[in-house]
């Protein structure tokens, strides 16, 4: 138990703002952004689901319990990037992920609870959650020093 809690301790991971395609943290390597369901998978299931709802029961139902259907079977991938993530084996996923690190960012900019990102490729902007807002932020200050601007 005590070993667990020092390992979390080391492992430092704030989540960001996740999207119904993909998972974003912080962690030490960089902002770490996993996919949990691809387009290709989105429209495969979509489109399957309907098909076999209409040969069962010659029913059209539309897009909204389908939707249901995916949020269902992204939760499952996404509790287990969560896992992953907690138990400190994020590296060993077998999902696409993109990483920025933490020297490719040129400045970043925390204001009202966003994160704006400034890379030489392009600009991104994450939501920081409330309830890690304070430590994100502390955490990232360590990270990029001065090229982190915190506005009130």
């Amino acid at each position: 138990m005590a070993r667990e809690a020092r390992l979390r301790s080391r492992l430092l991971l704030y989540p960001l703002n996740a999207t119904f395609f993909w998972e974003r943290l912080i962690s030490d390597e960089g902002i770490v952004s996993i996919r949990v369901l691809s387009a290709v998978a989105f429209w495969s299931i979509l489109i399957a689901a309907e098909a076999i709802l209409f040969v069962l029961f010659r029913l059209l139902i539309g897009f909204i319990p389908i939707v249901i259907l995916l949020w269902a079977y992204t939760r499952g991938a996404r509790s287990g990037v969560k896992r992953a993530a907690a138990s400190g084996t994020l590296g060993q996923l077998a999902r696409p992920r993109t990483v920025i690190k933490w020297d490719e960012i040129a400045s970043a900019k925390v204001k009202k609870g966003s994160l704006e990102v400034v890379t030489s490729r392009r600009k991104q902007k994450f939501v920081i959650p409330k309830a890690s807002r304070d430590n994100a932020v502390s955490f990232l200050s360590g990270k990029l020093g001065p090229k982190l601007t915190v506005a009130s």
